[in-house]
């Protein structure tokens, strides 16, 4: 049987030099990108909105959020294009919807 402590810093080692796809960035390295807010309004499939992104407290619904940034009050900074109003759920029109250019997850 291996040694636990072996084992653990062999993990803590591999995981401390992967990259993660979602990149930290401090606020002052992404010109035109506001702060933001991941949230999941509930399936689609029954009624709700799915991820929609809270940006200077407007509502929007993003065209290409990747899934790596799916989780709800997940804190971002964001360079967005606003596009056409679409549904959501049974409400005609309920929001924008945007094309992420830029998503960077929030320095804490």
């Amino acid at each position: 049987m291996k040694n636990p402590f072996f084992i653990i810093i062999t993990v803590l080692l591999f995981f401390s030099s992967c990259k993660s796809k979602i990149e930290a960035i401090s606020v002052a390295s992404c010109e035109f990108c506001e702060d933001a807010i991941i949230r999941f309004y509930g399936e689609p499939s029954s009624d709700g909105c799915g991820w929609v992104v809270k940006a200077s407290e407007t509502i929007y619904m993003p065209k290409n959020l990747l899934p790596e940034f799916y989780t709800d009050s997940l804190k971002v900074r964001i360079k967005y294009k606003v596009l056409e109003r679409v549904n959501c759920g049974l409400l005609k029109d309920a929001h924008l919807s945007i094309f992420i250019e830029e998503i960077y997850t929030m320095y804490h």
